[in-house]
């Protein structure tokens, strides 16, 4: 698309939008960066909020404009906003989205906004050793580069991340797992990056989320390289970026043991199924690549059932003094199995202990705060 020219100055002599006089914004030359990668002016004050603008929806009427008697659609200024030129601003790799799909369910509403990017809320970005790269606000950014070009130089709100870029990755994951909603890729990618990027152990990252049961951390990892590794594959389905953890985990573990030869006849089979432009359901995905009978072990399809005996992991339940009453079985990313024990050989505190330890494994499942 012709890029469209932008009325807005692009320096530190802005001072107002449709009227609105506000405090000048710090200008973007003067963030310097240093030797560890990021450094922000004492004039970028305020710590940026991560929202979930990524799974659709911008912040709400109070957050954009507080301001009452203004426009909706005129944002308030953000405490160290900063004007970058669009062309300045890369995708971030390390972003727990950065494999997802750039269009959401109100792109074109988020197009109409961005024909002038000061009606746009603020993107926060990270100044890295290999320029500035967006923290949040990818499907912002992408609106404006479909509108207005990707080598625009036109004016983008932004508000830089005070802080390095492993304690970047840090605070994404505390989003994507105490806050924000994300896919479980997604979620998997950002417990990746902390050990990749932030240098963090997998017992130390299931210890700072309790959320994250037994063995889940190193599943997720295993997801999250296996899409990386295998990038054709997950492009066979239609939503990719909503790919089951359970997934991945099978078609990586089948990978692994397969012969150079097998690996290399999956891979040619996904590339033809993807010319045919095959649009998948992850259910369908081994049965497409002609591996139902060795991934499922012989079941026709991972859409069918699954089989009450293919137990993936089983949690001990633990009662009073710490003793096992039950367990519960995993039988799927979505499918557990509850085994209880037998009421009548209990006593009535008993039971309430054993009960009460059940209802924790289900408050955990759902990520609720777990009493005691």
């Amino acid at each position: 698309m012709t890029p469209k020219d932008h009325d807005t100055p692009k320096n530190e002599d802005h001072t107002s939008i449709d009227g609105l006089d506000f405090d000048s914004w710090p200008a973007y030359e003067e963030v310097e960066a240093d030797d560890e990668g990021i450094a922000v002016s004492e004039a970028a004050t305020g710590e940026p909020s991560l929202s979930n603008e990524d799974e659709g929806d911008l912040e709400t009427e109070d957050e954009v404009n507080p301001n009452k008697g203004l426009p909706f659609s005129v944002p308030a200024p953000v405490a160290g906003e900063q004007w970058v030129p669009y062309r300045d601003l890369k995708p971030w790799k390390h972003h727990p989205a950065a494999s997802s799909r750039l269009r959401s369910t109100n792109f074109e509403a988020l197009c109409a906004s961005a024909n002038d990017p000061a009606y746009i809320p603020p993107l926060t970005v990270l100044r890295t050793k290999n320029g500035i790269v967006i923290m949040d606000g990818r499907l912002r950014h992408h609106a404006m580069g479909v509108v207005h070009g990707e080598d625009s130089d036109i004016a983008v709100r932004c508000v830089f991340f005070e802080g390095t870029e492993e304690e970047a990755v840090q605070a994404v994951a505390d989003t994507a797992l105490a806050g924000v909603p994300r896919t479980p890729i997604e979620t998997a990618r950002a417990v990746l990056n902390l050990q990749r990027v932030a240098g963090i152990s997998q017992k130390a990252i299931g210890d700072r989320y309790p959320v994250l049961k037994k063995d889940q951390v190193s599943r997720m990892t295993i997801a999250a390289r296996t899409v990386e590794r295998f990038p054709i594959v997950f492009e066979l389905l239609a939503e990719p970026d909503r790919v089951p953890i359970d997934t991945c985990v099978k078609f990586g573990q089948f990978m692994k043991a397969a012969s150079d030869h097998e690996r290399a006849e999956v891979l040619a089979t996904a590339e033809a199924r993807l010319s045919e432009g095959v649009s998948l359901k992850p259910g369908d995905l081994f049965d497409a690549l002609g591996l139902a009978s060795e991934i499922n072990g012989g079941k026709a399809s991972k859409s069918a059932a699954p089989d009450a005996t293919d137990v993936l992991e089983t949690i001990p339940v633990l009662g009073f003094d710490d003793q096992p009453v039950g367990t519960v079985e995993k039988l799927d990313e979505r499918v557990m199995r509850l085994q209880l024990p037998d009421p009548t050989t209990m006593t009535p505190d008993e039971r309430e202990v054993a009960a009460q330890a059940f209802i924790a494994e289900i408050r955990a499942y759902f990520g609720l705060k777990v009493a005691g």
